[in-house]
């Protein structure tokens, strides 16, 4: 089961992975194709090879908040705002389009998981948006409950 690709992939999204890789990984599942952009050297847009850091994020994020029986609070609605809010500092940070993308194939679904999903995909939406808030805790409003810790494994 590819629960990244579950909650994420799209055509748009599956093609602007396969798009910058060998044309023999297309067929590859989806996480595996975000690994690949991520851990591939030369050629790959760095905001690319971000949300393909980020989609793998995401997984390590799900595995770990459902290991700990871990569920979506109440507070989603801020934690969505923070992130976005952070998403949009580091956007000033660099040179490449990578939050863009983030915001788009990763915060945007989250966001509609959250708002229409069953209790599953708003657990793991939940658990996606924690661990981009903690990887951007530096930031005002940042809340310690969200701390979810998926560094290690990437």
């Amino acid at each position: 089961m590819d629960r990244v690709a579950d909650l994420f992939e799209t055509e748009e999204t599956r093609a602007l992975l396969v798009d910058n890789l060998p044309a023999a990984l297309a067929l590859y599942p989806f996480s595996e194709l975000a690994r690949a952009v991520n851990r591939r050297d030369g050629g790959i847009p760095r905001g690319v090879q971000a949300l393909g850091r980020e989609f793998q994020r995401a997984g390590i994020a799900i595995h770990r908040a459902r290991a700990a029986d871990q569920h979506a609070q109440d507070d989603a609605v801020d934690l969505l705002t923070y992130v976005r809010s952070a998403t949009d500092w580091w956007a000033s940070t660099v040179d490449h389009d990578g939050p863009a993308l983030v915001g788009a194939h990763l915060i945007d679904p989250c966001e509609a998981h959250l708002a229409r999903g069953g209790a599953s995909e708003r657990d793991d939406a939940y658990a996606v948006l924690r661990a981009l808030a903690t990887l951007m805790q530096g930031r005002a409003g940042f809340r310690p409950q969200w701390i979810l810790d998926v560094s290690p494994g990437l």
